[in-house]
């Protein structure tokens, strides 16, 4: 590479090399991609040495030429690539290339997750027993990692099971921190709606009310990932219409749906989370994950609850025995 070393994309077929915070990576353009959605392809890479031998395996996203020369998807595909987050629950991002800063193709490099998106995950797995359990505890960790982004500051707002990855049947990853999909050609992405119409919060949708923004903060999130979880514990989305528009005003209007299979505990969970109203909501991914954890606490026998209320009511339960033994000891004399 060293007679293109001020350049930082190279063509070489079937490869092309990229060049990403000093370091070379390349991927095989005529390959069969890893997988990929509205903004753009992903394909296995490689991170290479001087010598142009790969040494590890990394992802590469090419973002579709007709998002490239868009100003704020641009933007964005810098954001993502350029994030130094760390966290294990996090696909963390080695940077971004392109060839230049306004129009063209422009590449994010990632590291490489061995794994599957949860939804195809659990259908593998099956209608199990402990199928509601397994799921929380799959889901548990993405709220980690959105309380570690919110703290930083950054709303992912694409929170779908496709964006979440199982990694080597155990570890969970979220990932696309920063190119949420565009509906490309219809009057919502017109108007700047940013999202997707399955999982998105009313937030999203509505824009501007009574001449102002409205928020986008941490609860649009939890509202989107109580739709994700509602969908992995039932099999369906329940916002889903036969088209956009009928999807976004189910989000607009419509709770979700009751579900035999959800017990009543995590069903109010995830009713609050996906409440219409932000201030409704929890408000923090930290206090939706001790909800879920307390929803799947077993319930208490009546003898526990009455253990429980005796232990903090001593004393009023020693002055009612007494005042009682009382009454009995005068009805006694009474009948003497």
């Amino acid at each position: 590479m060293s007679e293109n070393i001020r350049r930082n994309v190279v063509q070489r077929p079937p490869y092309l090399y990229l060049r990403v915070m000093g370091k070379w990576y390349c991927y095989d353009t005529t390959a069969q991609p890893l997988g990929g959605g509205a903004m753009g392809t992903v394909y296995m890479g490689y991170e290479i040495d001087s010598k142009g031998n790969p040494v590890s395996n990394v992802a590469v996203k090419r973002v579709k030429d007709a998002y490239a020369n868009v100003e704020l998807i641009r933007k964005r595909a810098r954001m993502e690539g350029s994030m130094a987050f760390r966290h294990p629950n996090l696909v963390e991002m080695l940077g971004y290339c392109e060839v230049n800063p306004t129009t063209g193709p422009i590449f994010l490099v990632s590291n490489f997750v061995n794994g599957e998106n949860i939804d195809i995950y659990l259908r593998k797995m099956g209608d199990t027993q402990d199928r509601v359990l397994r799921v929380c505890h799959l889901m548990l960790p993405v709220l980690d990692a959105l309380q570690y982004l919110h703290q930083r500051g950054v709303i992912h707002r694409d929170i779908k099971p496709s964006n979440i990855m199982v990694e080597d049947n155990s570890n969970v990853r979220l990932m696309d921190l920063g190119i949420s999909r565009l509906n490309g050609g219809n009057q919502f992405s017109q108007v700047g709606f940013i999202g997707t119409p399955e999982y998105s919060a009313p937030e999203q949708i509505l824009r501007q009310q009574g001449g102002s923004f409205v928020e986008i903060n941490a609860s649009t999130d939890i509202y989107e990932y109580g739709i994700t979880f509602y969908e992995l514990l039932t099999g369906s989305n329940p916002m889903k219409g036969s088209s956009d528009t009928e999807t976004l005003v189910r989000q607009m209007k419509n709770a979700l749906p009751s579900a035999p299979g959800i017990p009543q505990k995590l069903m109010r969970v995830l009713l609050k989370a996906t409440d219409k109203e932000q201030s409704q909501r929890y408000q923090s991914a930290e206090d939706m994950k001790l909800a879920i954890q307390d929803a799947l606490q077993p319930d208490e026998s009546v003898w526990a609850r009455f253990s429980q209320w005796t232990s903090t009511h001593i004393l009023l339960l020693v002055v009612a025995l007494l005042a009682l033994a009382s009454i009995i000891a005068s009805l006694v004399i009474m009948l003497l």
